[in-house]
């Protein structure tokens, strides 16, 4: 454990003749300074599980629960009316978010970072290559990473001033909002990552030097990596999503007034994440096929007018190579669009149909 301050290191620079490793570079730098997988797993290497070692332990239950724990401590010992039961076990369950978001996070960035060399593989002849992973590069440095968390809270805290509740004028309201800001700082930098990586995948539609297996390229290793790697957190998000709306159809309603908001945003970040990156990897695969079926029958053997079909067995039968570059043909133009099965397509629909309908009945 070190006391090195994220958003300060640069990734190294490859040996001369090594192979490019850009996305990796870029990616590495991202999990030792995204501030929610920073803060718990310190800079242990992506390949050490850091959870053995007691410092990590620390790192993540301190600022999941401390903020929780020191707050029932002041509140029990101020003997303040206005604190319950209840309030307890809401800071006790900011905690337990908090840690969801932290544990989430770290295992996001470690899935990427232990697939990163299949999308090095993938992007190493794109001419544009490091403008591509600047996303990542950029995104991670303080000047952009901390101002949607701290305009989050200094939002939170405009509304704490305009309000006339005279709860939140207490001093058990004034504790618990100081948790809530804690939360939602964690909470915009979490999304400020679901939401930055997904305009990569955008921006890779422009490129027409992907490195693609080309009698499948659904099942690259790249693609597949790229698209599992937003769908399963498309699909959490939808489910957190209904999960937040249920309870009002059994009329007892979450969050209350502020549900609107964190539907519509939980809604919004699994649209995003889901629909917008596997829309564009289905458009990438969409037009590299057709550029190779294009080049299958370029020769002109695979065109016939209308009114030639008579003549169709005769070309099968005088050409001898027909029939191999049919086969291929028929191999490339069945190949999936996207790597994963429909089961994933229909759990995320349901959830999304699943939270509209419970958030239309409240």
């Amino acid at each position: 454990m070190t006391s090195q301050i994220p958003g300060t290191r640069t990734p190294p620079s490859p040996p001369p003749g090594a192979s490019w490793r850009g996305f990796t570079a870029a990616w590495e730098r991202g999990f030792q300074e995204v501030y929610t997988v920073w803060l718990p797993r310190g800079r242990h290497p992506v390949a050490e599980v850091a959870i053995r070692h007691w410092q990590t332990w620390v790192r993540w239950l301190g600022p999941s629960y401390g903020p929780a724990a020191v707050s029932i401590l002041v509140l029990g010992a101020s003997g303040t009316d206005s604190f319950h039961a209840d309030h307890a076990w809401l800071l006790l369950l900011i905690g337990t978010i908090n840690g969801g978001m932290f544990a989430a996070a770290v295992l996001s960035w470690k899935f990427a970072l232990l697939r990163a060399d299949t999308l090095d593989e993938l992007l190493e002849p794109c001419s544009n290559r490091d403008s591509l992973v600047s996303v990542v590069s950029t995104a991670v440095r303080h000047r952009w990473q901390a101002p949607p968390s701290i305009l989050a809270a200094t939002i939170l805290w405009i509304g704490y001033a305009a309000s006339d509740s005279k709860w939140l004028a207490s001093f058990t309201g004034f504790v618990v909002l100081l948790n809530c800001t804690w939360a939602l700082m964690l909470l915009v930098n979490v999304s400020y990552w679901l939401a930055i990586p997904p305009v990569l995948i955008i921006r890779l539609r422009s490129s027409r030097e992907l490195r693609l297996r080309w009698n499948d390229p659904a099942h690259t290793s790249g693609i597949r990596t790229l698209s599992e790697g937003y769908a399963f957190p498309a699909v959490f998000l939808a489910l957190a999503a209904f999960a937040v709306t249920l309870p009002g159809a059994l009329d007892h309603p979450l969050f209350g007034s502020f549900l609107p908001y964190l539907y519509l945003w939980l809604l919004a970040l699994s649209l995003w994440v889901g629909i917008a990156t596997q829309l564009s990897l289905y458009a990438i695969v969409r037009r590299y096929r057709i550029r190779m079926l294009d080049s299958l029958a370029s020769n002109g053997d695979l065109l016939l007018a209308e009114n030639q079909s008579a003549t169709l067995l005769t070309l099968i039968e005088n050409n001898d190579q027909l029939s191999s570059t049919l086969s291929i043909y028929a191999s490339v133009a069945s190949s999936e669009g996207l790597p994963y099965g429909t089961a994933l397509v229909v759990q995320y629909v349901a959830a999304i149909v699943g939270s509209v309908v419970g958030f239309l009945l409240q």
